[in-house]
């Protein structure tokens, strides 16, 4: 089941798998979804809408769940939301090292479209896009 991630106490069982603070949840620009299975938080998505972009923060998916599609469910309820909202396109980046995620990013059509260098500590980061329109 997706729903929209409004409780604090919810995405903050999350939050030390990234270097997000308390204070980011507050942010008006953000926004979470998250996949629940029996009551329990399993998958989460950050982004934010940037007037006709949507831009993905992170993609989380606790270990036990991963690999059974639940992250794609919530790409593609984002892609649905956006051309919804009439977005031009989602954007984020991934680390060079990361090409598990790449991959993940490219089979659900997202296309590689620079290198950001040195965009996190110490590695190159790609920007990754996927038109909506």
């Amino acid at each position: 089941m997706i729903k929209n991630l409004n409780d604090i106490n919810e995405i903050n069982l999350f939050l030390n798998k990234f270097d997000t603070q308390v204070s980011d949840i507050n942010d008006p620009f953000k926004k979470y979804i998250g996949y629940e299975i029996n009551g329990e938080i399993i998958s989460f998505l950050n982004y934010s809408l940037i007037y006709d972009r949507i831009e993905i923060e992170y993609i989380y998916t606790k270990d036990e769940y991963r690999n059974q599609g639940i992250a794609s469910i919530l790409l593609n309820y984002l892609v649905e939301l956006g051309q919804k909202i009439d977005c031009l396109n989602i954007t984020l980046e991934v680390r060079l090292s990361n090409e598990s995620a790449i991959k993940f990013y490219e089979k659900n059509g997202f296309k590689k479209v620079s290198t950001r260098k040195n965009y996190y500590k110490e590695e190159d980061g790609i920007l990754m896009l996927r038109e909506l329109v």
